[in-house]
């Protein structure tokens, strides 16, 4: 790449070659160039799971919140008795979302992507998410907290999961 960046702090000597610190996937240009991270294995996000409820009926957006909100009292009261959340990994691929256990690797959670109905975001914690995946009759709905920001999680989740189910 001949091409240089220039900021503040940043003053390339003549003839000194041009360091690339941006990630080496892609995170702008076409949907497909961008998605192409999640074939095969897929990509990776530490997490902690802050716990899962099932829904009683076909969910709506306050049910989803009304249920966020439950888990969350759940989480609090767990953590005044000393408890923590359970360490996971939250593994996005082509096939749909795994939760894994963070210290064994043992997949908890296997769930294809067409069965996944809504990813949302927490308004009052930036990192945490909740999506709703439907199990044989039941939905059950999984809130999870990253250790970034949810914020672009969620994009490429919604983006990934549209675009993989108009393939």
């Amino acid at each position: 790449m001949t091409e240089t960046q220039q900021t503040a702090g940043n003053c390339l000597a003549p003839g000194q070659p041009v360091i690339r610190t941006w990630p080496l996937y892609r995170t702008t240009g076409p949907l497909s160039d961008t998605m192409s991270r999640f074939e095969g294995d897929g990509v990776r996000y530490k997490a902690k799971l802050i716990g899962m409820d099932p829904l009683p009926d076909a969910p709506g957006e306050k049910m989803c919140l009304d249920s966020m909100m439950k888990l969350k009292g759940f989480e609090v009261a767990a953590r005044r008795q000393g408890k923590h959340k359970m360490r996971i990994w939250l593994k996005i691929s082509s096939g749909g979302l795994k939760i894994l256990d963070e210290r064994t690797g043992i997949v908890l959670h296997d769930q294809d992507r067409t069965r996944i109905s809504s990813v949302t975001k927490d308004k009052s914690d930036p990192r945490a998410l909740a999506y709703i995946y439907k199990h044989e009759d039941a939905y059950i709905l999984f809130y999870i907290k990253t250790a970034t920001q949810v914020k672009t999680l969620c994009v490429i989740t919604e983006e990934h999961m549209s675009y993989l189910q108009n393939m």
